[in-house]
């Protein structure tokens, strides 16, 4: 007889606008990309647990205790210990995600792969998870790769879509699908944790005082614009708010000379608007470009980046694609 299988999908994100002051109250804005993680769960008769995750070629064996001597696939086992603390039955698998997500380059990689995983175990036992549950399990697996995650990345790979998000409050408002032009995503190749920027971040927003409230209030302005914009579909008035929020990212001290470079290198080639997206100090940048332009920018980063693609925003979310038998 064959062993049972599952297998889930969940999308890649990038934050359009907001990033970084998120985390200090403001709104963002960020959409589900058409790049998914997936993750299989195969039926096992008995224990240990094996976790397998392809994309950085790490493997874990582990019994009942769920340890793990990888701390990069630490996150996974987060969320197993999570769904069992919310009575879910996760039998023994063997788990394997495979994602083409770079790793620590903004798109939400760890989320995309807690997400997907969580969906697989829970389908394989035969159980649903409903969103709001599946993003609670979802932030357990940021909160061990990130340590004070806003929670922006987790919502956007689980409801998909393009959403308006605020830390405690959730998703505010959501559109079914994403802008009516891909995004170019190129990646710098620089390799940070985020929970590095983010701390830095607060610190300066510390330093300068009364201005912090004053840059929160602008970014709030800015998400209003950005919304509203991006509901009628005015592309060039998305890309000015790039263009300004970049600056902002730019001026606390998140972006990088190689960051810079890809936004200029994408502004010269056609960009209505590029900006860094996610914690900065490496990772990825996106640009917005006219109808049928995009390819044509995507050729001029090939040249600084070795990663870059474009993208349809608006993905869905996560979901189960297969229950055999």
């Amino acid at each position: 007889m064959p062993m049972k299988y599952s297998r889930a999908s969940a999308p890649a994100k990038v934050i359009l606008f907001g990033e970084h002051f998120v985390v200090n109250g403001s709104r963002a804005i960020a959409t589900a990309l058409d790049l998914p993680t997936v993750a299989t769960a195969i039926e096992k008769a008995s224990w240990p647990l094996e976790i397998e995750s392809t994309s950085l070629g790490l493997r874990c064996v582990t019994g009942p205790e769920l340890t793990c001597s990888s701390r990069e696939l630490e996150p996974l086992l987060s969320i197993i210990r999570a769904l069992r603390s919310r009575d879910y039955d996760v039998p023994p698998a063997r788990l394997t995600v495979e994602s083409d997500i770079p790793p620590s380059a903004g798109l939400g990689s760890s989320a995309s792969a807690s997400a997907a995983a969580a969906a697989a175990l829970t389908a394989l036992a035969g159980q649903d998870i409903d969103p709001e549950e599946l993003f609670e399990v979802t932030m357990e697996g940021e909160r061990v790769a990130h340590g004070n995650p806003s929670g922006v990345d987790p919502a956007t790979v689980v409801y998909g879509g393009t959403i308006v998000f605020r830390r405690g409050q959730g998703v505010l408002e959501r559109l079914q699908g994403g802008l009516s032009v891909p995004l170019v995503v190129a990646d710098s190749g620089l390799r940070r944790s985020t929970a590095a920027p983010v701390l830095n971040v607060l610190k300066f927003l510390d330093r300068v005082g009364p201005l912090r409230v004053s840059l929160l209030g602008l970014v709030e302005q800015l998400i209003d614009l950005a919304w509203s914009a991006i509901r009628g579909n005015q592309l060039e008035d998305i890309g000015a708010l790039m263009n300004i929020n970049h600056g902002l990212l730019s001026a606390i001290g998140v972006s990088t000379p190689e960051l810079e470079e890809l936004v200029y290198a994408a502004r010269r080639a056609g960009a209505l608007g590029a900006k860094l997206t996610g914690a900065g100090w490496g990772g990825s940048i996106i640009a917005i470009t006219r109808p049928g332009e995009a390819e044509r920018v995507a050729a001029a980063l090939t040249s600084r980046s070795s990663w870059v693609r474009v993208l349809d925003g608006g993905a869905p979310g996560t979901r189960v694609i297969k229950v055999n038998p």
